[in-house]
């Protein structure tokens, strides 16, 4: 698993400016809070799949999806979107670090 995405580098650029805006976001700054769900779910999940299997459902398998959930986030590292519109000529950059 690759280490969770630190910074999202954001360029919009239109005919009308001369430079294109370009933004740093700090997603370092959302990782506590992402343990913190990460603990609270787990702590709501784990408990819910051990009563379904007890009971016989189905699908007790909600840490698993909490679990995958996380794991995506970190997947996102190395995203990169480019979003350029012909009529107007505006562009947008996104890129995940």
């Amino acid at each position: 698993m690759k280490l969770w995405p630190w910074l999202l580098d954001l360029t919009f650029g239109s005919p009308e400016r001369e430079r294109p805006v370009h933004l740093w976001l700090p997603l370092f700054l959302v990782w506590p809070l992402m343990v913190l769900v990460a603990l609270l779910a787990f702590v709501v999940t784990l408990p819910v799949d051990a009563v379904l299997l007890l009971v016989g459902r189905p699908y007790h398998h909600y840490t698993a999806l909490v679990y995958r959930t996380f794991a995506l986030f970190s997947e996102l590292r190395g995203m990169v979107v480019r979003v350029k519109d012909d009529e107007t000529k505006t562009l947008i950059d996104m890129t995940v670090y």
